[in-house]
C-alpha cells in the first residue's frame, strides 16, 4: 500500500501500538499484517501483551489496566490531509510507538522544571533548569520585602544575564555583583546567584558552600530552594565522571560518597517539605540516585510508586516519559531477581520471550532448544511469589511462554480462560483471549478460532481492541476458504485496510467483479476491486474479460484544483487512468494502439507478437513493472494465503524471452524485442523488468543478434551497450 498506515497513530497515543503498527514521522514503515508475532520491529506493536511489542507498549497496556494511564481520542485530521487517508478509528493496521504515545493523556506537572528528573530522552542536563529558575527568581524578587527597588533591578538583570553552558562549564557566565548589593535581603539573593552560577559552571564545592550559607535564610523560598539545590549539587558531583564518551553509565565510576550525600539530602528535603515546590522533582531525582547506585529493586519500587501518582502536580513527568525511563534504565539491563513489582516484571518477561523467528506453528525443538525452554520456564515459575494478587497476569505469562517459546499451542490453551467474556475487556483480559484464539489457529482449529473471534467482538469496548479482531477474523476467513464472508452483507469486518488487502492479494475474479459492481460498497473499495481486477485480467491473459470489464470504469474525471498547502487532492481518476492508455508511438519509434485494442487483438490471438509487445509497452510506460499487486505478502500475514485469482505476476523480461523463443515472431517485432530485452538492464546492469534474470553472456548474444541480423533497424543503430 502506498500510503502510511494510520493505525500507527493509535499506539502513539497510548505509548504502545495496536495490530502491527507502521508509519511514523517522515518515513514509511512496513508493518506485518499478522498477530502471532514474537519478533521486535519498530512497526509491529499490538494492543495486547506480546513479546513482539516494544516493551514500553506492554508496560503502558498494563498501566492502562491499573488506572495509571488514560487514552484520549486521536487529534482530528487536518483539513489539508490527503483525502484518501482513512479515519484512524477504523484502521486495523499495526502502529509504531510514536502513534501510540499520541493517544496517552499527558500528565505534565506544574512543579518547577529541573534537569530532567526522569531523564526520559537521554541523560538530560543540569542546565535545563536555568530558564525556569530565572522565572522563579524574578517572582521571588518581586514579592520580597525589605529589598530596595534599585537592588531588585540589579539582581533581576544579573539573573537574566546568567548564561549556563553545561557542555563547556568554563563558558558559564554571570555578572559580578561585588559591592553593588548592600541590604541584608539583597545579599542573600546575591549569594543564591553566586551559588547558582557555580552550580551551572560545575564548581560543586563553591556551589555547596554558597547554598549551605542559605539554609538558615529568613526568606522562605531561598531557604527551601537551597535545601533542594544542595541535594542536586551532590547528585551532579556523583555522576560527574560516570559516563563514557558515548553516554553509557559506568557504575564503577560513580562517586559513592557524593551519591549517598545526595540521597540523604533529598530525603531530608522531602521530610521537611513533603508538599514543597520541588517535592515532585526530588522524588524523581531519587530514582536517578537508585539508578546510579545500581539499586534495581529500589528503582523498580520507585517506578511503581510514581505510576500510582494520579495528581499531575505531584509527578513532573508524563506517564509516557516515565515509561520511557523505566524501559531504558530498568527493563533493558536488569535481572529478573531484582524486580519484585509484577507490572514491571511482566514487561521484562515478555521482552525476554522475543525470538528471531516468526511464530508459524509447532516445530521440532533441538536438544539445546529444549534445555533453554526448560530453563526459561523454571525462571518464570520462580517468579510466582512476586505475582501474588496478580494470578491472571502470571497465568498469561505462562501461556505466552508455552505459545511463543515452546511452540506449544495446546499448552498455551490450557492456561487460558475457557470462555469468551461478556463484558468490556481489560487489556490483560483481551490479551488472554487473543492468545487463546492464536492458539486455536496454530492448532489448525479454524472453526473454533472463528467462533471465538466472533464472540469477542461485542466485548471489545476498549480503544484499539476491535481492529485486532477485524484482522484476526479476516485472516481466519481467508485461510478457511470463506473469503466472500468478509464482504457479505452484515460482515463484522469493517476495517477498510483489511478489506483492501484481501481484495488486492487474495480475491478471485468473481469476488472482485462483484465488489466493483456493488452499489452500496464504499467507493474506495469499489475502486480498489476494479483496478485490481483490470490489472490481473490484462496481466494474466484474461483479455476478453478485461475488455468486458472496462465498461465498469467510471467516466474520466478532471483533477481537482490544487490547494494552497503542502497536500494536493488526489487525482479522482488515479485508479483507472493507466487503463485508459491510448498507445501511440514511443520515443524509440515503436507504435501501439490503445490498450483496449491491444486486449481485443490478444483475445483473438493470445500469441500475436505485436499485441504482446504492446502489452509490454503498456506495462513499461505506465510503471507496472514489479507491481505491488503481483507481490504476495508472506504466508503468515493477511493476504498471504494462495490467491484465488488464476495465474501469476507479470514479467516483461519473461514476455520478451517468450517472443524471442517463438519462431513466428516477425522481424520488426523480434528486433524491437531484442532492443527491449537488453534495455531491461540499462543502465545499472540490474534487471528492472522483473522475473528471473539472465547473465551478461545472454545479453551479449542478444546485443550481437540485434547488431548483425537486424542491423538496419532503428533499434540496432541506437543501442550501444548490453550492460
Amino acid at each position: 500500500m502506498p500510503r502510511k498506515i494510520l493505525f500507527v497513530v493509535l499506539l502513539a497515543a497510548i505509548g504502545l501500538a495496536a495490530a502491527p503498527a507502521w508509519a511514523s514521522g517522515d518515513f514509511t514503515c512496513v508493518p506485518s499484517w499478522t498477530l502471532a508475532n514474537a519478533q521486535r520491529t519498530d512497526c509491529d506493536n499490538q494492543p495486547f501483551l506480546s513479546p513482539g511489542n516494544d516493551s514500553r507498549v506492554n508496560l503502558q497496556l498494563l498501566l492502562l489496566d491499573a488506572g495509571a494511564a488514560k487514552l484520549h481520542p486521536p487529534a482530528p485530521r487536518k483539513d489539508d490531509a490527503p483525502s484518501d487517508t482513512l479515519p484512524i478509528s477504523s484502521s486495523a493496521s499495526p502502529f509504531t510507538l510514536d502513534d501510540f504515545t499520541g493517544l496517552l493523556t499527558p500528565a505534565e506537572a506544574a512543579a518547577p522544571a529541573d534537569d530532567g528528573s526522569g531523564f526520559p530522552d537521554g541523560e538530560g542536563s543540569r542546565c535545563r533548569s536555568n530558564g525556569p529558575g530565572n522565572t522563579l527568581f524574578q517572582q521571588q524578587l518581586d514579592a520580597a520585602h525589605g529589598l530596595p527597588a534599585a537592588e531588585k533591578a540589579i539582581l533581576a538583570n544579573a539573573r537574566a544575564a546568567l548564561r549556563a553552558d553545561c557542555s563547556d562549564a568554563s563558558k558559564t557566565s554571570a555578572p559580578n555583583l561585588a559591592g553593588q548589593i548592600k541590604s541584608p535581603m539583597g545579599q542573600q539573593f546575591a549569594t543564591y546567584l553566586a551559588a547558582t552560577t557555580a552550580f551551572y559552571a560545575g564548581d560543586y564545592d563553591l556551589a555547596r558552600q554558597k547554598f549551605a550559607d542559605l539554609k538558615g535564610s529568613a526568606q522562605p523560598w531561598l531557604k527551601e530552594t537551597s535545601r533542594y539545590m544542595l541535594a542536586r549539587v551532590e547528585l551532579n558531583r556523583a555522576q560527574a565522571d560516570a559516563f563514557d564518551e558515548y553516554g553509557v553509565l559506568q557504575l564503577a565510576k560513580v562517586d559513592a560518597e557524593a551519591l549517598a550525600a545526595a540521597a540523604a539530602a533529598f530525603h531530608a528535603y522531602l521530610h521537611d517539605y513533603p508538599n514543597g515546590d520541588y517535592a515532585a522533582s526530588a522524588q524523581g531525582l531519587l530514582r536517578r540516585v537508585d539508578w546510579l547506585g545500581g539499586q534495581s529493586q529500589k528503582l523498580a519500587a520507585d517506578f511503581i510508586h510514581q505510576f500510582a501518582v494520579s495528581d499531575p502536580t505531584a509527578r513532573n513527568v508524563s506517564e509516557v516519559q516515565l515509561v520511557q525511563e523505566a524501559d531504558s534504565k530498568l527493563l533493558t539491563d536488569a535481572d529478573a531477581a531484582t524486580i519484585n513489582e509484577p507490572l514491571l516484571l511482566a514487561a521484562y518477561d515478555l521482552l525476554r520471550m522475543r525470538t528471531s523467528d516468526a511464530v508459524d506453528g509447532p516445530k521440532p525443538p533441538t536438544p539445546a532448544g529444549l534445555q533453554a525452554q526448560k530453563a526459561a520456564l523454571a525462571a518464570l515459575e520462580a517468579q510466582r511469589p512476586a505475582f501474588a494478587g496478580h494470578a491472571a497476569l502470571f497465568d498469561y505469562l505462562l501461556a505466552a511462554h508455552a505459545f511463543y517459546d515452546e511452540k506449544d499451542p495446546a499448552g498455551a490453551f490450557r492456561r487460558l480462560p475457557p470462555a469468551a467474556p461478556n463484558a468490556p475487556m481489560t487489556y490483560l483480559e483481551f490479551s488472554r483471549q487473543v492468545l487463546r484464539g492464536l492458539a486455536l489457529e496454530a492448532a489448525k482449529d479454524n472453526p473454533g478460532a472463528r467462533k471465538l473471534w466472533l464472540q469477542l467482538i461485542p466485548a471489545a469496548g476498549q480503544p484499539l481492541q476491535r481492529p485486532v479482531l477485524d484482522l484476526a477474523l479476516a485472516m481466519n476467513y481467508e485461510r478457511g476458504d470463506a473469503l466472500a464472508q468478509v464482504y457479505a452483507t452484515g460482515s463484522p469486518i469493517r476495517d477498510p485496510d483489511v478489506r483492501a488487502i484481501l481484495l488486492r492479494h487474495a480475491a478471485g475474479p468473481l469476488l472482485l467483479r462483484q465488489r466493483a459492481k456493488t452499489a452500496d460498497a464504499p467507493e474506495p473499495e469499489r475502486r480498489a476491486a476494479l483496478s485490481t481486477l483490470l490489472w490481473k485480467e490484462i496481466s494474466r491473459g484474461r483479455y476478453q474479460a478485461f475488455v468486458d470489464d472496462l465498461a465498469l470504469m467510471p467516466p474520466p474525471q478532471p483533477p481537482a484544483p490544487p490547494k494552497d498547502t503542502m497536500y494536493n487532492p488526489p487525482d479522482p481518476d488515479r485508479d483507472f487512468v493507466s487503463f485508459r492508455w491510448q498507445g501511440g508511438q514511443d520515443d524509440d519509434g515503436y507504435a501501439c494502439p490503445s490498450l483496449r485494442e491491444v486486449a481485443r487483438a490478444l483475445a483473438r490471438d493470445p500469441q500475436a507478437a505485436h499485441g504482446l509487445l504492446c502489452l509490454d509497452e503498456f506495462v513499461r510506460i505506465n510503471g507496472f513493472d514489479d507491481s505491488s499487486l503481483d507481490v504476495a505478502p508472506p504466508a503468515d500475514q493477511l493476504g498471504g494465503a494462495p490467491s484465488q485469482f488464476p495465474g501469476s505476476g507479470f514479467s516483461r523480461l519473461a514476455s520478451y524471452q517468450q517472443l524471442l523463443a517463438n519462431p513466428k515472431t516477425p522481424p520488426t517485432e523480434r528486433a524491437y524485442t531484442l532492443f527491449r530485452a537488453v534495455s531491461c538492464y540499462a543502465p545499472s546492469g540490474n534487471n528492472h523488468c522483473t522475473g528471473p534474470g539472465v547473465d551478461s553472456a545472454q545479453r551479449k548474444r542478444w546485443f550481437h543478434t540485434l547488431k548483425t541480423d537486424y542491423a538496419s533497424s532503428p533499434w540496432a543503430k541506437s543501442l550501444k551497450y548490453y550492460w
